[in-house]
């Protein structure tokens, strides 16, 4: 199996390592030629508003929301698969949800903790400015992690958004093998 990871800004060296460990073989998405080929995507963490600007302007914006892919949003990735951020900003609009960019603060106020994530316990969340899913917008979305009374993790259909890093904590392993179990059929 072949998981890309959109590689245009963010944190992709650390999502192709981790997933190097998971036992799934990664790929660098650049251009919209690179979506061949893959089984899922991952969109990863780093600037959002930057993130959906790129992918406008190396035509993968309009390859993603036509694909068939499922894609896992980490932080950033959550930000652009919502479809509300509270601002303007390109958005793929693909899950059903309103987050809350930067929910946490700061840089400075960033932090790791050990949050509670469906049918896998407690895994170590990462959160750096993350954001929060601040409303559900439909039936279809399914909560899979908190961190305390916040919404850190959701599921629609073939995409999974968190709100955290799991290409930073050395059981990120058990959510990559959670997101091809649930979303790549």
């Amino acid at each position: 199996m072949i998981i890309g990871v959109l590689a245009i800004q963010g944190a992709v060296e650390e999502h192709l390592e981790a997933l190097k460990k998971a036992g799934y073989e990664g790929k660098r998405v650049k251009r919209k030629e690179d979506l061949k080929d893959i089984d899922a995507l991952i969109i990863p963490g780093g600037e959002s508003t930057t993130i959906g600007k790129l992918m406008v302007k190396y035509g993968l914006y309009d390859e993603i929301i036509n694909s068939d892919l499922p894609i896992l949003g980490t932080c950033a990735g959550m930000v652009l698969l919502s479809k509300d951020c509270g601002r303007e900003q390109i958005l793929l609009k693909l899950m059903d949800i309103k987050v809350k960019r930067n929910a946490y603060g700061r840089q400075k106020d960033s932090f790791e903790k050990e949050i509670e994530f469906k049918d896998l316990g407690k895994i170590y969340g990462v959160f750096i400015r993350a954001p929060i899913v601040e409303k559900i917008l439909s039936d279809d979305v399914e909560v899979i992690a908190k961190e305390g009374d916040n919404i850190v993790g959701v599921l629609q259909d073939k995409y999974m958004a968190l709100s955290f890093h799991p290409e930073l904590s050395d059981d990120g392993y058990k959510v990559y093998n959670y997101f091809v179990k649930r979303c790549v059929k």
